[in-house]
């Protein structure tokens, strides 16, 4: 295949097939986090994707996913799609990766489902949502899921779902405008808080919209590697952290390890504390279409004009780091030269 040059790479790219909204109208889910689902298609994804400069966007299932009614129901559905976003990779190489949808809470059907999916169908990684059915991912139900992403070094790209209902639901805003960024949050928490993230060390993360509150929270967020579950606090390392380094240095290294992505995210002041938190190299490039498409153009205008970043920066984030997360990308594309 000839190498190509490449502009942006796209980590934050919905699907909604007709095959897909159609299921689930047929039991009476119509809506993601407070939205329509938005008419969607290859070409409609193409056409937005030469219009801001992406060529290769990673599809991904959002939320309500996959998991209704009961496993059988679930583990079908979840291969429908994974099986139809195989397709359209397959018939657009150069445009196109993917994450999994997975049919948690079925664990069983869960990694069954992820190793069809990464060495039959050779998709790039896998779409979590923060919670199921009230269980966040850190949650030791899903220990052995969580063993087995850690076995393939997955790539685990997590994106908000709806919270429990002990949130208000009474303050009728969009769950998308408010709750979806504290869901990552919580999410990222629980992970840390379990210690999931220190037992699964070779999974790789992609956060949904700048990491939700993270970049501002981080310090707190970091202390609950020294609180976890079940455990004492680890005395030498806090005596280390706290009194050498200054401050809770092992839980801000592990929250820097991760990538957040920009979808949503391109106000002077969040990209200032997202670049301030973890660096360029651990920025990606996103645009929540097509739920985000009505932003999408004014938003990665806005990215441009981040007076932070260098012109190395807007490569790291635009497709660079990409490269490093995605094996595919570095064998079918080289960098974007002007």
């Amino acid at each position: 295949m000839e190498k190509r040059a490449m502009k942006k790479i796209d980590v934050h790219h919905h699907i909604t097939p007709a095959e897909y909204v159609n299921k689930l109208a047929s039991i009476g889910i119509t809506e993601s986090l407070g939205q329509p689902f938005p008419k969607w298609s290859p070409e409609k994804s193409l056409s937005f994707m030469k219009k801001i400069g992406i060529d290769i966007a990673m599809m991904s299932i959002s939320t309500p996913g996959v998991y209704f009614r009961d496993d059988n129901f679930s583990r079908d559905f979840a291969r429908m799609c994974n099986e139809y976003m195989a397709v359209i990779k397959s018939k657009y190489p150069n445009n196109f990766g993917g994450f999994a949808s997975i049919p948690l809470p079925d664990v069983q059907g869960a990694i069954n489902e992820l190793k069809y999916c990464i060495d039959e169908l050779k998709l790039d990684g896998v779409c979590l949502f923060t919670h199921y059915k009230g269980k966040y991912l850190g949650d030791k139900y899903f220990e052995d899921f969580f063993k087995e992403l850690n076995k393939k070094k997955a790539v685990v790209y997590i994106h908000p779902t709806d919270p429990t209902n002990q949130y208000d639901p009474k303050l009728k805003i969009r769950n998308s405008l408010i709750e979806a960024p504290f869901e990552t949050t919580r999410a990222v928490a629980n992970l840390m808080f379990t210690g999931t993230l220190d037992r699964n060390p070779d999974i790789k993360y992609i956060l949904s919209h700048g990491g939700g509150t993270i970049p501002y929270l981080a310090w707190r967020v970091a202390l609950i590697e020294y609180l976890q579950e079940d455990k004492k606090p680890p005395i030498f390392k806090s005596i280390y952290d706290f009194l050498i380094k200054g401050g809770p240095e092992t839980g801000l290294r592990i929250l820097k390890e991760m990538y957040y992505d920009t979808a949503l995210t391109t106000s002077p002041s969040a990209l200032k504390a997202l670049h301030e938190f973890v660096g360029a190299k651990g920025i990606v490039f996103g645009t929540d279409y097509p739920f985000g498409a009505k932003f999408a153009q004014k938003l990665a205008k806005d990215l441009r004009q981040y007076p932070g970043f260098s012109e190395e920066d807007f490569r790291s984030v635009d497709y660079n780091n990409c490269l490093e997360i995605f094996p595919f990308l570095k064998q079918n594309c080289k960098k974007y030269n002007k």
